[in-house]
């Protein structure tokens, strides 16, 4: 596995959110769903350990192949209503050409490349119900694949695998044992998702007679055409090369005018023809604005005070309009349960992380990478929706859904262990999800979580009108979707 050791500082610093006398805090605004939220792009970031390879000597090679996948990003483009896609990775657009036998197994075009990209905005729960309905939006950008369509923008579109002539796998299943018993033994990912999130459903188990894993689109009705795009017309557009852990070879992508149906939270799905690697990006296109000015005011809300509040609070009533996103959703469930700890194993940076609830954890790194981030904070936990982060006995401040704290920013590099104090006094339901989406020094790390004590609690918020009740929610725990790593 290859690792970028140190993460690149990718939070811009923003005044308004330090507290007096303290240390001071850096966040964004961040209209995130699952993946991070930089520069107006998603960012999913895939592990580089999970592709397969033939060593051309009969044998293979995984992890760090010409088929390694290492993230992708999306945006949409409101001014020219464009979505745009950059892919990174070492598969160039066209493909590798390989022999017509390749390790025993046909490849009758002698290319091996990508596969379809697949959009599902049906809320359906599953990558294949959302095939089996025709309610999945695909793209066909690479020229030379063995997709049914032609290159374009497609709805209502059917799926089929066509790993079979690739020298591939059947599904997740079958490409993960491979990658597990004949590399480094860990396990693979789909980018936002473990490769054995509900969302894949039968892709993730064995039933070989009845779960190939579609990776392109077999028919569809065209709707609109692509424009391929290097890494120079990306970069234009804000994405992000420094931002993954690894930078491949290729670094190219596409964009294609918004359809109407791509409305709201999405999954957007790619795998190789040969399911040799694959990733999933979760993210959200707002809703076009049904009356917009045509004459706008350039300045609508001129601030007649010229000293103006430098903390203002711009929405006291967050749980008006915060939204429980996908990535609190699909978070990750603890691997194993130890006592009082709740310990995750060789886990991606940048995913959504679901404690059971309390009113207080402390979380500590395991096996040496350090915290590096608070990528974003969960909603809908309360009318305060504000938790308040302490490193060592020191509050850092307090943060909120769409924000990110960046460690590195402040101590001028990652920490160990931090402590977070959730605002249960005021919760709003019981089954509101908690998580948190946290970034690490490497790629690939482990952590572990408690309850704080009464007394570690009371040392930090030493209020009066602090009680153990608040404690007593913790027993309550959420009703929330989870998901494991290891089954």
């Amino acid at each position: 596995m290859f690792i970028y050791q140190g993460i690149m500082k990718t939070i811009q610093k923003l005044t308004g959110v330090c507290t007096a006398a303290i240390l001071g805090a850096i966040a964004i605004a961040s209209p995130s769903a699952a993946s991070s939220f930089h520069n107006g792009w998603y960012y999913t970031i895939d592990a580089s350990h999970d592709s397969i390879a033939g060593d051309g000597n009969g044998g293979t090679d995984v992890g760090g192949t010409i088929y390694e996948m290492y993230g992708m990003a999306i945006r949409e483009n409101e001014e020219t209503g464009e979505i745009w896609v950059g892919l990174n990775a070492n598969l160039p657009t066209t493909g590798r050409a390989v022999p017509t036998m390749l390790n025993g197994y046909p490849v009758p075009d002698g290319n091996i490349g990508w596969g379809d990209m697949f959009f599902d905005f049906s809320g359906l729960g599953t990558f294949q119900e959302a095939l089996n309905t025709n309610q999945m939006l695909g793209v066909r950008f690479s020229p030379n694949n063995d997709s049914g369509v032609d290159v374009g923008v497609y709805r209502n579109v059917s799926g089929m695998s066509v790993a079979g002539d690739n020298a591939g796998y059947r599904n997740l299943y079958s490409h993960n044992n491979f990658v597990v018993d004949n590399g480094t033994g860990l396990e693979s990912w789909m980018g936002d998702l473990a490769w054995d999130d509900s969302y894949y459903g039968e892709h993730k188990t064995l039933q070989p007679t009845t779960n190939r894993m579609s990776n392109v689109i077999q028919s569809g009705e065209k709707i609109g055409d692509v424009t391929m795009r290097d890494q120079t017309e990306l970069e234009a557009q804000g994405f992000d090369p420094a931002f993954f852990f690894e930078q491949g070879a290729n670094i190219f992508g596409f964009s294609f005018q918004k359809p109407a149906q791509m409305v709201g939270n999405f999954f957007a799905t790619i795998i190789e023809e040969c399911i040799n690697d694959g990733m999933t990006l979760l993210g959200n296109f707002p809703a076009p604005n049904p009356n917009p000015d045509p004459n706008p005011d350039p300045n609508p809300n001129p601030d007649p005070n010229p000293n103006p509040d430098p903390n203002p609070n711009p929405n006291p009533n967050p749980d008006d309009g915060c939204a429980v996103t996908l990535g609190q959703l699909k978070a990750l469930a603890p691997d194993v349960v130890d006592g009082e700890w709740k310990i995750f194993y060789d886990t991606l940076s940048h995913q959504w992380y679901d404690p059971p609830a309390y009113s207080g954890y402390t979380f500590q790194t395991t096996g040496g990478s350090l915290f590096t981030q608070i990528r974003d904070f969960p909603c809908g936990i309360s009318t305060d929706d504000k938790f308040s982060v302490y490193v060592g006995n020191k509050k850092v401040g307090k943060f909120g859904s769409g924000e990110s704290l960046d460690f590195e920013a402040l101590f001028g590099m990652g920490i160990s262990e931090f402590k977070i104090v959730f605002p249960w006094e005021d919760l709003l339901e019981q089954d509101s999800p908690f998580a948190l989406q946290l970034a690490f020094e490497d790629e690939i790390s482990g952590f572990q979580m408690r309850p704080m004590t009464d007394e570690e609690f009371h040392k930090l918020v030493p209020e009066p009108n602090v009680t153990l009740a608040l404690f007593a929610v913790g027993t309550l725990g959420l009703i929330i979707k989870k998901r494991n790593v290891k089954k």
